[in-house]
């Protein structure tokens, strides 16, 4: 039997297909075998009613029992004619993210942040202790954990301010990836230089010494990545 790994009731089949992450009337449920010029995947048609795709009430369940969001409505426009249902909220109603957000939030044990619910979670471990904080948009994510660097999107990454190793390791990575690259991911190495390997958590001149930096930090990176 397949696993289902998304927060929708449906039926599942497996498929071979070489690009499977679209969405239409069914949706990518996990990639069983990656053959190089196609996958093995399983995919997920869900039930729908007039208001949409059916969500599972055991992971609704989990989602608000675990990551400090709820489920709910959200509405939106000038007289909040629009309807987003089954979406992830804070506590205090701040729209997060759709149900596929908080569906993300339990499975990588992650709670909402109170101080900036959208674009930044508390990361935890698996025996409930506070790790980091992880910033994150459509575009990426990072988790920011003590010992990292404080993110500044101004920052010009400077040799002396950084370990001869990890210098030299991202000289040669900068290096091999530009050789490789097409013209418009050079053009983007050459705007970004070598920043453009660097992580995202090393991307700063301060190190992080406690966990308001490290929010700080997720801050940081979700605002210049929105």
């Amino acid at each position: 039997m397949i696993k289902n790994t998304t927060p929708y009731l449906g039926k599942i089949r497996l498929k071979f297909e070489k690009y499977p992450e679209y969405t239409g009337k069914s949706k990518l449920n996990k990639i069983h075998l990656n053959l190089g010029f196609t996958k093995l995947v399983s995919r997920i048609t869900p039930l729908q009613d007039l208001d949409g795709w059916l969500v599972n009430p055991e992971c609704i369940y989990m989602i608000q029992r675990h990551t400090g969001g709820v489920i709910g409505d959200h509405r939106f426009g000038q007289n909040n004619e629009n309807l987003l249902s089954n979406s992830f909220l804070s506590k205090d109603g701040q729209y997060i993210g759709d149900i596929e957000r908080g569906w993300w939030y339990y499975k990588n044990n992650m709670k909402v942040c109170e101080q900036y619910p959208r674009g930044v979670a508390e990361r935890y471990d698996d025996e409930g202790n506070l790790i980091g904080y992880h910033g994150y948009s459509h575009r990426g994510g990072q988790t920011f954990k003590l010992g990292d660097r404080l993110f500044d999107p101004y920052y010009n990454p400077k040799e002396e301010d950084y370990e001869e190793w990890e210098w030299a390791g991202w000289k040669i990575k900068y290096t091999e990836s530009y050789k490789n690259a097409d013209d418009l991911d050079r053009s983007w190495m050459e705007s970004s230089g070598i920043a453009y390997v660097i992580p995202f958590k090393k991307r700063g001149k301060k190190v992080i010494e406690d966990f308001e930096e490290c929010l700080q930090a997720a801050i940081n990176m979700s605002k210049d990545l929105s």
